[in-house]
C-alpha cells in the first residue's frame, strides 16, 4: 500500500510540488590530460519533488556532518543515490528553483532516507545541498 500516495493531495494542497530535473550519476568519468575526473551524468528526467525544510533529525545529522550550505528535504517518487565514494556510485542531482520565479538551481543528494516501496510507485526522502544557484 502506498501510504504517500495516498496523503499527496493533501500535501499538495498546503505545499505544491515543483517541477524539476533529475540526472542520475553515471560514475566518476574519464581523468582529463591534468588527472582531473569529471562526474557524468545520465540525460535529464523530468520529475515532481515535494521540497520541505529539515527535520531537527535531519539538522543533527548535516551539523555531524560538519557540513555548510543551503539544505532542503525532498521527497520524490523513484530512487535517488547518494554519493558513496568507495563503490564510485551515486552523487545524484536534481534541478529546480530555489524560490519562484528563479532559474533553476544545481542540488546534489547528500544523504537517501528510503526508498520505501519504488517497485511499486513509492517514493523516497533525500536530503539535497546547493551547489549552483
Amino acid at each position: 500500500m502506498n501510504l504517500h500516495g495516498t496523503v499527496r493531495g493533501a500535501i499538495n494542497s498546503v505545499n505544491p510540488d515543483k517541477a524539476a530535473q533529475f540526472f542520475a550519476s553515471t560514475g566518476p568519468g574519464t581523468p582529463d590530460a591534468s588527472g582531473n575526473v569529471t562526474p557524468t551524468f545520465a540525460t535529464a528526467v523530468p520529475v515532481r519533488v515535494q521540497v520541505q525544510p529539515l527535520s531537527k533529525q535531519d539538522l543533527r545529522h548535516i551539523e555531524t556532518l560538519n557540513i555548510q550550505g543551503v539544505f532542503h528535504s525532498i521527497f520524490m517518487f523513484g530512487n535517488p543515490q547518494s554519493v558513496v565514494r568507495p563503490n564510485q556510485q551515486g552523487g545524484d542531482l536534481l534541478a529546480f528553483p530555489q524560490f519562484q520565479g528563479q532559474s533553476a538551481a544545481t542540488w546534489l543528494t547528500l544523504a537517501a532516507d528510503g526508498p520505501w516501496d519504488v517497485e511499486n510507485g513509492g517514493w523516497s526522502k533525500i536530503l539535497v545541498v546547493l551547489q549552483s544557484p
